[in-house]
């Protein structure tokens, strides 16, 4: 295979327009995207929910039953706490947070003789990819010093790629989108800013100097435009009169505007509108069935991204053969009370499930020993 085609990338210089204000007028950087409403919350809801799910580390067996590996050092990593300083949910939140905006995460993993001790966040935008025969080099940059790590070093989670090196950084191929809607943001907050008045043209039919309209024009925007002056009684002398020549917020549009802003960022981000507070479109029935595709078609693919990232840094050949690592995402399957009941007992009378399997599933004890002999009496 030719790798000359890999050179040196960082996911920063993706785009050769990187740093252009949108089409809108509107720069967009973290800060900016985080600010609207609708990103923030379409991040809130897939950083919380993976960070949520249990990440479980497994030990395979050869008739196919598994079992949690509680002896294996990285199943308390992964499932409690990956470093010193932070817990597993709090890891992942960030490393899907990164994952949502810059189409990367990384993590270095510290090692003692082979083993691993912690797995330590580092920032996508201080770090450069580059490829070097069959192997990746990940140089990080902190404080004006330089780090070069193997790619054995690296935990890299990408999202979508263009070759497999580097995810796309939806911060820039989706910059126009972020900046519609932070415009309609601050037109918003303007138009309001300004008590949803429309602009107007003060008119009279005496001529008025150059500094009389200048005077007329200051002394009418102060009293009337901005927060806190709205209401306020105008007094129009020397034979003024006011004439609105603005749009409404219906004719401009302006609700509409918002409300398509909210659906095209939950499309970018593939979250069902109920979950980000948009019930316009929601029943009580089909909330239920979003819930069940919002876990397959949305946050699947991410858990499998995770899971084989996981699998192909955390762990060696040998361990790969014994171990692996998946996601509990029960909690989200789970329907109502009688619904679940009705299916257990199925499950119980067919006998592929027992009443402790039953009591496991629903976060109970086993039936303890005396209890289990009148049972069975």
């Amino acid at each position: 295979m030719n790798f000359k085609f890999w050179k040196k990338r960082s996911w920063a210089n993706l785009d050769a327009f990187e740093g252009r204000e949108s089409s809108s007028g509107i720069h967009i950087n973290e800060t900016v995207a985080l600010g609207i409403p609708a990103v923030y919350a379409c991040i809130r809801v897939l950083t919380e929910a993976i960070a949520s799910l249990p990440l479980i580390t497994y030990e395979r067996f050869e008739n196919g039953d598994k079992e949690r590996a509680r002896a294996f050092s990285l199943f308390h990593l992964l499932h409690d706490a990956p470093n010193p300083l932070m817990t597993s949910f709090e890891l992942r939140e960030l490393l899907v947070g990164h994952l949502c905006l810059r189409g990367n995460a990384y993590c270095f993993i510290e090692r003692d003789n082979g083993e691993i001790m912690a797995l330590w966040p580092l920032h996508p935008d201080k770090v450069t990819v580059e490829v070097s025969g069959r192997e990746l080099v990940y140089k990080h940059q902190n404080d004006g010093t330089e780090k070069i790590y193997s790619m054995g070093d690296i935990l890299h989670i990408r999202g979508l790629s263009a070759d497999g090196i580097i995810g796309y950084s939806p911060l820039i191929l989706l910059r126009d989108s972020f900046g519609y809607s932070k415009a309609v943001q601050e037109y918003s907050s303007s138009y309001f800013r300004n008590d949803a008045s429309p602009g107007g043209i003060l008119s009279t039919p005496n001529t008025l100097s150059t500094q009389s309209q200048s005077n007329l024009k200051a002394a009418w925007t102060e009293g009337h435009t901005g927060k806190g002056k709205h209401h306020r009684v105008a007094i129009l002398d020397n034979d003024l009169k006011w004439q609105s020549v603005g749009v409404s917020p219906q004719d401009s549009q302006l609700i509409e505007s918002q409300k398509f802003s909210v659906v095209e960022i939950a499309r970018v981000f593939r979250v069902p509108l109920n979950l980000v507070m948009d019930y316009e479109r929601s029943t009580y029935s089909n909330v239920t069935e979003q819930n069940r595709s919002f876990l397959t078609h949305t946050l699947q693919p991410w858990l499998t991204r995770i899971e084989q990232a996981i699998g192909k840094s955390l762990l060696t050949e040998s361990e790969k053969e014994k171990y692996f690592v998946e996601h509990l995402t029960n909690g989200f399957l789970r329907s109502d009370t009688k619904t679940r009941y009705e299916s257990y007992k199925i499950a119980i009378d067919a006998g592929f499930l027992t009443i402790d399997e039953v009591r496991q599933l629903e976060n109970m004890n086993a039936i303890p020993e005396p209890a289990k002999r009148v049972l069975a009496f």
